[in-house]
């Protein structure tokens, strides 16, 4: 964590301090702290199927899964294609 980030929690943002004036570093840390406990809170007070880790860390989720799948099968086919090669060269010599 960088000295002028103040990392977030999952629907909140990080908080970025570079262009925040010293005088308010503070109060502007203090209030970030403030909006992760009041984020908890109207989390708690959702229905689970409405709340943030149930819909967008869900989706994220599947997508990640599906990227990882995406690129094995990449690899995959790129290294069948590579020993086809392999193979035809061979072949050729």
């Amino acid at each position: 964590m960088s000295k002028n980030i103040v990392k977030g929690y999952k629907g909140v943002i990080d908080l970025d301090l570079s262009l925040v004036p010293d005088d308010y570093r503070d109060s502007a840390i203090k209030q970030h702290y403030q909006d992760i406990e009041d984020y908890k809170k109207y989390q708690k007070s959702l229905k689970p199927e409405h709340r943030y880790e149930n819909t967008i860390l869900r989706i994220k989720k599947q997508i990640e899964n599906e990227d990882h799948l995406r690129n094995l099968k990449k690899q995959i086919e790129q290294a069948r294609r590579y020993e086809l090669a392999n193979k035809m060269y061979n072949l050729n010599r």
